[in-house]
């Protein structure tokens, strides 16, 4: 019989990512976790992971992608996590007595609980590439470029507009418009279907050099969680 799924939500703004702390059963009391829960049968992943966080946090998020791998809970149960985003509402929590936003340099700076450790150096990788790199997504006219600021910054994106310059031209009147954002490129590639545009990276500097994606040594991290002998999955 296959294990029972178990969704965690790596719910990410402006290069953090939240982390909530759980209040139950006693000895998972006080550790951190991405918040989520249960699938149930027949139920869609991605969509269940939506409920759970309305129901733990208040707030609606929409899932972007994963975080690769998977992490066994306890027998018969097995956990994964999505990469997700605000899209209404601020998160305040009901099921867990604290939540707290961090850089992907503070990631070991709270008590993990031990089936969301895995994930963490993923996790990191996706902080920094965000603070590294920004997207530009490029249109034709202003109209396309603001409707798709406004689209983002629905689902909780950074995002900024700019006249683009052609090389070599000196004429204003034809200057593309480039939508700058912390958004993820499969995000924007969704938009270039609807708008007349393409892509473009800049570095976070804003000097025009090509962006170089660095991928950053592995964290050191807690092998386990210092507080769970039993971990159980989430209501």
């Amino acid at each position: 019989m296959a294990d029972l799924l178990v969704m965690g939500a790596a719910i990410v703004r402006h290069g953090r990512v939240l982390v909530a702390r759980r209040t139950h059963p006693p000895e998972l009391a006080g550790g951190w976790e991405f918040p989520g829960g249960k699938v149930e049968s027949g139920e869609d992943p991605d969509r269940a992971l939506v409920r759970e966080v309305r129901e733990e946090l208040g707030c609606e998020i929409s899932v972007t992608g994963q975080l690769s791998g998977e992490s066994p809970i306890r027998a018969g149960y097995t956990l994964r996590v999505a990469v997700a985003v605000l899209v209404d509402g601020e998160p305040i929590p009901h099921e867990h007595d604290a939540i707290r936003w961090l850089g992907p340099d503070e990631l070991g700076n709270v008590d993990w609980l031990g089936a969301d450790l895995p994930f963490l150096p993923d996790l990191r990788t996706l902080l920094l590439e965000r603070d590294v790199v920004n997207i530009r997504a490029v249109f034709y006219t202003e109209d396309d470029a603001r409707a798709v600021v406004e689209r983002l910054a629905a689902r909780g994106f950074t995002t900024d507009v700019a006249r683009e310059r052609f090389a070599g031209e000196d004429d204003e009147e034809d200057h593309p418009w480039a939508v700058v954002t912390d958004a993820p490129e499969v995000i924007l590639t969704e938009f270039l279907q609807e708008y007349d545009g393409w892509l473009d990276v800049e570095d976070a500097t804003g000097d025009g050099a090509a962006a170089t994606v660095v991928r950053p040594a592995p964290l050191d991290l807690p092998g386990a969680a210092k507080r769970i002998k039993n971990h159980f999955p989430r209501d």
